[in-house]
C-alpha cells in the first residue's frame, strides 16, 4: 500500500458532539454520499482563503475536529482488535479506544488535509443495504490519484465511518492482522504500550 498513513497503530481523544447534528435536515434523511459532502463542505470551509503555511494551533484543531468527526472510532476500535477484543476489561477497552483514536485523529490530519489541498474528492458510487453503505471516491491528487471506498452505518440516525478501503487496502483488516500477529509474538499489554508510546510522539510533534 502506498504510504498514505491512514490506518496507523491507534487513537485518543473521543470525539465531541458530531458537527452535523446540527444541521437543520435530520442526519439520518441523508444519503451517505450527502453526508460525506455536508462534512467536507465544513472542512473546506475552514480551509477557504488559509495558505497552507499558515494553519495556527486552534486552526489545525478545529480541522481535527471535522476531519475526524464522521468517525466511529468505537467501532473501528473493535474492528482492529478482532477476537482480542472481548478478552478486554471494559477499563482496557475505553483504553484502546483513547489511545487508538488519538493516533488515528492525528495521522487522518495528515492524510486527508493533503486530500483537502491538492485534490478535489469526487463521490462517484454508492450502495446503500439496510443501515450499511459503501461510497466510492476518487481523488485526484497533484502525482497520483487515491480511490477510497467508505464504508459506513447508521449509529443514532446518524451516518457513520467505520473503514476506509483506500487502494484496494482496508483499514480495519489491515490493524486487524498487524495487532494479532503483535499480541500472538508478544502480548496485549505490550501492545498497548508501544501504542501508547506512538501515540505520545504524536502529540510532541504538534506542539
Amino acid at each position: 500500500m502506498r504510504n498514505h498513513r491512514l490506518y496507523p497503530l491507534a487513537f485518543s481523544l473521543l470525539l465531541s458532539l458530531p458537527l452535523w447534528a446540527q444541521e437543520p435536515e435530520e442526519p439520518a434523511k441523508k444519503t451517505p454520499i450527502a453526508f460525506l459532502q455536508m462534512h467536507d463542505e465544513q472542512v473546506n470551509a475552514l480551509l477557504k482563503d488559509t495558505p497552507t503555511d499558515s494553519l495556527t494551533p486552534a486552526l489545525q484543531d478545529s480541522l481535527k475536529e471535522r476531519i475526524n468527526a464522521a468517525f466511529d472510532f468505537g467501532e473501528l476500535s473493535k474492528l482492529a482488535l478482532g477476537v482480542y477484543w472481548q478478552e478486554r476489561t471494559p477499563e482496557q477497552q475505553t483504553h484502546f479506544v483513547n489511545t487508538f483514536s488519538g493516533i488515528i485523529r492525528e495521522q487522518n490530519f495528515d492524510s486527508f488535509l493533503r486530500y483537502y489541498r491538492e485534490g478535489n474528492i469526487r463521490y462517484v458510487g454508492e450502495e446503500i443495504e439496510g443501515d450499511k453503505a459503501t461510497v466510492t471516491a476518487s481523488i485526484p491528487l497533484e502525482r497520483e490519484t487515491v480511490t477510497i471506498s467508505y464504508d459506513l452505518h447508521r449509529r443514532e440516525n446518524q451516518w457513520r465511518i467505520y473503514d476506509l478501503t483506500i487502494d484496494g487496502t482496508s483499514t480495519a483488516e489491515g490493524n486487524r492482522r498487524r495487532y494479532e500477529r503483535y499480541i500472538k509474538k508478544k502480548s496485549y499489554e505490550q501492545l498497548i504500550g508501544q501504542l501508547d508510546k506512538q501515540l505520545a510522539r504524536l502529540l510532541e510533534s504538534r506542539q
